[in-house]
Order: structure tokens, then sequence, then C-alpha cells
């Protein structure tokens, strides 16, 4: 087993690939199994090895050591270990400083999601996950606890507060679970507990029975989960959906009903959500870690492929400011004051959501109802008609309906402050935009040897 070829099985396996994953990459890399130069079974005992390196110490105690190399690295890095009865780790916290910093940016709405349980010892995996300015997920923290107490979740919640000083978001989205919102109303008793629709839906399909099969009740069921727009609508539509499938005395439906709450739309409107509530966006903040593991995972090996998928989302963030610094964003719509300001200050991703509001703004009619020394009272309507704003020529968003948490200027500071502690930062989505085009030109020209 050569250096060379122990280091390639070493990124393969923190990549989350099995053993024998490993091993048939390398075969077919090699053109053959005959080829690689060691056998499945020295391969195997290699991987076994490398395994007993990393569990030597014992799991737990290989993590928190991983943990406290991290923070003699990083000094803002902060991580909290909790011991059971018997002196064994029950729970694990951590958070490195540039979830700290994005949690200063982007911490106004907030993901506690647990159903992640992949790991050798079925522990819980709690991650704290939010929305950048890209419309992407940001990781905020990550924990390891033993069960789904209320105990275990306040310990967690204040574990969390003190790592992120003290700020609270204004929303926490969750899944259906009781402890957990008894530790939120003790811990964060201001903040707006919220459940993820997409964890509604699914638990929702499990309960339809023959109703699976039945499209106008999966449609009714959908328009009262996400379309509402007023309560009167909302509470019109539930009960004839009730009363069609004789639903009424169903318990998991009542209860649904009385939590309407934490998930109705038309009942959320009072509070800043990020979309969560009214898009796709609750699917895709959940199962936010996104990479492989398997039930045998050990907790160093599911730390090291936290790490790489961390770095992979904030190398895609550094691009996507990259892409903003450096374009403006064009639309088909006639380029007005408006559309070329929201072009300026918004990054590309929210843009495309305003030029879309913008479009429905030009099919409507205004009608002036009356006036006074303070304001002017329009009623507006889907038509035909330019909007408000473009009557009386205003030609820039004003300032307060720019939330500088979706600008291209969202974490100015945190870049700039990166840049001074660490000089190649700057060049990193440029070489990573060259590294991405060279890399396609290797791969067309390897075939040619005279190109090559």
């Amino acid at each position: 087993m050569t250096e060379e070829k122990a280091e390639a099985i070493k990124t393969m396996k923190s990549s989350g690939l099995t053993t024998m994953d490993t091993y048939n990459y390398m075969a077919t890399e090699a053109g053959g199994e005959q080829n690689i130069g060691h056998s499945v079974v020295d391969h195997l005992n290699f991987c076994s090895r490398l395994r007993m390196e990393q569990i030597e110490a014992g799991d737990a105690q290989t993590l928190v050591n991983i943990l406290n190399q991290e923070q003699s690295k990083d000094p803002n890095f902060f991580f909290r270990v909790k011991f059971g009865k018997e002196g064994r780790i029950s729970n694990i916290f951590w958070r490195d400083s540039m979830m700290l910093e994005d949690y200063r940016i982007y911490g106004d709405v907030l993901v506690f999601d647990t159903t992640y349980r992949t790991n050798r010892y079925n522990l819980i995996c709690a991650l704290f996950v939010g929305i950048n300015n890209h419309w992407h997920n940001c990781m905020f923290a990550c924990a390891f606890i033993r069960d789904e107490k209320t105990d275990s979740f306040v310990w967690l919640l204040e574990t969390f507060l003190k790592a992120m000083e003290n700020k609270k978001p204004t929303p926490i989205f969750t899944d259906q679970d009781q402890a957990m919102a008894n530790a939120i109303e003790q811990v964060l008793p201001n903040t707006r507990h919220r459940l993820c629709i997409w964890h509604l839906e699914q638990n929702a399909i499990t309960r339809f029975g023959a109703l699976k099969k039945d499209k106008e009740f999966k449609y009714a069921f959908n328009q009262c989960l996400k379309m509402c727009v007023t309560e009167q609508e909302f509470e019109a539509k539930w009960q004839a959906m009730m009363q069609k499938d004789e639903l009424t005395a169903h318990s998991w439906y009542q209860r649904v009903y009385e939590l309407k709450e934490k998930w109705c739309p038309a009942l959320s409107r009072d509070f800043f959500s990020a979309g969560i509530l009214s898009s796709q966006r609750s699917e895709s903040t959940n199962h936010a870690i996104g990479f492989r593991a398997s039930k045998a995972t050990t907790l160093t090996e599911f730390y090291t492929i936290f790490k790489k998928t961390i770095n992979r989302w904030r190398s895609t963030e550094k691009y996507d400011e990259f892409t903003c610094s450096k374009s403006i964003a064009f639309t088909s719509l006639p380029l007005s004051g408006m559309l070329k300001h929201a072009a300026q200050v918004f990054t590309l991703s929210l843009f495309r959501d305003f030029e879309e509001e913008f479009g429905y703004s030009m099919a409507t009619t205004v009608q002036m109802i009356g006036r006074n020394e303070e304001c002017l009272l329009y009623q507006v309507a889907l038509e035909d008609k330019p909007c408000i704003l473009h009557l009386h020529s205003v030609t820039r968003i004003p300032d307060k309906y720019v939330s500088k948490r979706w600008t291209k200027f969202a974490k100015t500071e945190a870049w700039d402050r990166l840049k001074n502690q660490d000089p190649t930062h700057q060049y990193i989505p440029w070489r990573q935009t060259m590294i991405r085009k060279y890399y396609n030109l290797i791969l067309k020209s390897q075939e040619n040897e005279e190109t090559r």
C-alpha cells in the first residue's frame, strides 16, 4: 500500500464513500482490479487499520480531541460537552467562527432539524440551519444528543444561545415534537415557534389512508397548507375539506388544526420567515446535510464528512458572492429605475424574485379613492395597468424596504475581516473559476496525445 494510494483512499473515505466503493473506484480508474497493485483483502485491512486509528482512544473522546485542535487553530471556535451519569459523553455541541459570523447576519430565521439519525450509536444529530442572502442553506451549529427529552433540548438550546452571543431568532422552524416545543417555550419564550410544512406534508401522507389516491383531497389539503392568504379563506377551505371527506372526528387532523397558529401561512404574516412558510424553501432546508453516511458511521467520520460539506457550502457561497460582485442582473422587462436599483442592491437570486413581483405589478388597475395632507389612498387590482409607484415616478425602492440580509452587501464586513486575517481569501473565487474551466479542458484533451 503506497503512500499515494493511502492518501487517495483516505480522501475518498472522508468524502463518505464506503470501503468497497473506494476499492471499486480505484479498480475502475486503473482499468481493472489486476492493475491496482494490491488485493481487495489488502484494501479491507488498510481501511480497518485506518478506522482503528480513529477510534482507539474512544470515538467520542477522539471527537472531543479534534474539537480541541479546532479551537487551538480558531480562537472563536466554540464547543461544549455534557456527560451522563455513568461518566460517558451524552451530548456534544460545536460551531466555528464563520458560523457565528453567519448567525450575526442571517440568524433572524432558524431551522432546527433533528431528523438525521445515521450513525453507529443512533445518536440524534441536531442541526441549526439558516438561509443566506443567496437563498442557500448556511450552517450555524451542529450537535449530537442522546435522546429527545425536554431536558436534552433545553440544554441544547441554552448552549446554542451561549454560543451565539445570546441573540435570539425571530422564528424557529422544527418538526412536530412536543418535547422540543416544551424546550422552546422555556428557553425562547419570545421566539415564534413554527412547524416546517415539509414535515407536516410527510406526516400527513401516512394519515391519508384511502384518500392517498384522491387527487381532489390532496389538492384541498395542499391549499390549506400553503395557499391561503386570509384566515377566513383558510377556515372555509379547512372546514369544507373536513366535511367533504368525513374527517371531522379524525384525531390527527384535529391535532393539526389545533396547531394551525404554528403552520398556517395566513396566520403567520406578521413576522419575517424568509419565505419558508409560503414556498418550497421548507423542503430544501430539511435534509440539510446532504451527504452519504451509514449506520456504521462513527462520530469522527461524521465530523470529517460534515466539515467537507460545510467547506463545499462555503465554496458555493464565495462563488455566488464573486458572481454578484462582477455582474449586474439582466431582465426581460423594461429596465425602469426601480428595477435598476433592485439589480444594484439585491443578490442575483433575490433579484429574480423581485423581478417576478414587479412583473405582476405591471398588470394592475389603479383607482384613487381619496387623499389628505399625509397620504394618498388607492385601490389596486390585477389588470393591465401600471402600479402606484410608477404612477408617482418612484424609481428607487425606499430604504426601509431593502433588507440588508438579502443584499450583495450582507456579508461585506465579515469578508473584509477575513481578508485581513487571510490575504489569500480574495483570490479563492477567481481561482475556483479558473480551475473549473481548466479541469474541463484537461478532461477533453486527455484522449489526444498531441493536445495533451
